[in-house]
């Protein structure tokens, strides 16, 4: 039986960052204007040398995933206003960290909500007309669904066990 391929596009991968930092309900904003998503799951192994095998073996331990980003300089627009607060406060510690919500493309709608992220500050790149930033994900990694009301704004269904 023949399976029909569905292209998967850019637009359908969906970062959000809450704006409220995890206070309160939730102010998803998307990270809309940026050119780069190139989400890094960035295992962590560890080299192992069983005495039944000749040489070591690699096993993953743990992830640590990341996703550098950027957000173009417009003012007005609720992610670059967010973005910028914290490069020009320039948090540390607990202030540093803000929710995300990252939508996945594909007919099952799945989503990972992560609430222990750190934003690492980059560059502020006038000429480029770019402020970059890592999403460094920490903590528990909550799996589910995701949908998106007509006006963009998602709601986050996590997953079931059983």
């Amino acid at each position: 039986m023949p399976t029909t391929e569905i292209k998967l596009t850019k637009n359908n991968f969906i970062p959000f960052l809450d704006t409220n930092k995890g206070s309160d309900t939730a102010s998803w904003a998307r990270i809309d204007k940026s050119t780069i998503f190139a989400l890094n799951p960035n295992p962590q192994s560890e080299e192992v040398d069983y005495i039944c095998y000749e040489s070591p073996v690699s096993e993953i331990d743990h992830y640590e995933p990341e996703l550098p980003q950027e957000i173009a300089l417009y003012e007005g627009n609720p992610m670059y206003d967010f973005i910028f607060g914290m490069f020009y406060d320039l948090p540390v510690g607990s202030a540093a960290k803000v929710p995300a919500l990252l939508c996945f493309a594909g007919s099952g709608k799945k989503a990972w909500l992560i609430s222990d992220n750190v934003i690492e500050l980059g560059e502020l790149n006038t000429p480029d007309g770019k402020l970059s930033f890592t999403l460094k994900l920490g903590g528990d990694i909550t799996r589910g669904t995701y949908a998106l009301s007509n006006a963009g704004v998602p709601t986050f269904t996590p997953a079931t066990n059983g």
